[in-house]
């Protein structure tokens, strides 16, 4: 193994273990080979036995975003009713960042993880479950690490639902502003859009899909890029919850009007969508239930790990109308 990753037995020893000082690059370097080779530097019973089974992690991205903050409220809620703890890390989405929260709960030996994560780790979480801690995904999952449970929203079809509500009020240019399509959140809400878009005959004009990251920083540039558009949106969807705020702060600060000039739908029912001039139609996430699904999850697997399947569970969104959407010409 070490010479696989070109590097001494000592360091691979120091990555496994997650003790003493290894640089980012080598760190990667000895995880993609753990992962390419099937590396297993304990065996799964070992591993178990030194654990502490009522102890787990929750890994998610930045709790200032209200959709994280409610999830993890909802999670050590439930996790507590069936006797676990829980240890929080953010990420902030930042793949580092991320990296020293996967290594911090290997120190803490916590028995199993529920996480959101990001898309440049695999090799890190793949190493992570093959010592023996049980993994579950949450909102977000990453398709080259098989045999996790998951447990999300059906974005695909509320991206759909929501586009579908819109060119049934006569909307035909339809923005859209989504998270990055390497997640799969963003992935499956693009689809969603596009799927609509199709069904009713409707061409796609590209410049109408803003992929943005998860930060507020950028909304502001990218509404400009929008409403200066020779022919501009007459209808906007929201599908990124880090932005959402933001998007409707620099809507009202460009002086273009709810629903008269333009009609948005936001992802995720946040308590401030419904105090706004006029309250916002939004996409409801039954964030209690996709907390309790996943705790449900990962508990089942610290209990009888041998015994079950990959599972996946998708639970549908509720489209909320309220004033922020109008029919074209009202």
């Amino acid at each position: 193994m070490a010479e696989h990753a070109g590097v001494s037995p000592g360091v691979v020893s120091r990555v496994v273990n997650a003790n003493g000082s290894v640089s980012e690059r080598t760190r990667e370097r000895v995880l993609a080979s753990i992962a390419e080779l099937g590396y297993r530097p304990h065996s799964a019973a070992r591993e178990l036995r030194t654990r502490t089974t009522n102890t787990i992690g929750l890994v998610l991205a930045d709790v200032a975003n209200p959709f994280f903050s409610q999830l993890a409220d909802h999670i050590v809620r439930h996790a507590a009713d069936v006797g676990l703890g829980v240890l929080l890390t953010t990420t902030q989405e930042d793949p580092a960042m991320e990296l020293k929260s996967i290594e911090l709960l290997l120190q803490k030996r916590v028995g199993g993880v529920i996480a959101a994560p990001g898309t440049e780790n695999a090799a890190a979480w793949r190493h992570m479950r093959e010592t023996g801690v049980e993994l579950t995904f949450v909102d977000r999952f990453i398709d080259r690490i098989p045999g996790i449970d998951v447990v999300g929203m059906d974005n695909e079809h509320a991206a759909h639902s929501a586009t579908t509500a819109l060119i049934e009020r006569g909307h035909r240019r339809i923005a859209l502003v989504s998270g990055p399509s390497e997640t799969s959140t963003g992935r499956e809400r693009i689809a969603g859009h596009r799927r609509a878009l199709q069904e009713h005959g409707i061409d796609e004009d590209p410049g109408l899909v803003i992929e943005l990251a998860f930060r507020p920083v950028e909304a502001e540039t990218a509404l400009a890029g929008i409403v200066a558009l020779p022919q501009p949106p007459t209808a906007l969807i929201v599908g990124n919850t880090a932005v959402s705020a933001s998007v409707v702060t620099h809507l009202r600060s460009a002086g273009i009007s709810v629903p008269q000039d333009l009609s948005v739908i936001v992802f995720h029912d946040a308590e401030w969508t419904a105090l706004t001039s006029p309250p916002l139609t939004v996409v409801r996430h039954r964030l209690d239930e996709l907390a309790r699904h996943a705790v449900d999850m990962l508990h089942t697997r610290l209990n009888s790990p041998e015994r079950l399947r990959r599972r996946e569970k998708r639970l549908p969104s509720e489209l909320v109308i309220r004033p922020s959407i109008a029919q074209v010409g009202d």
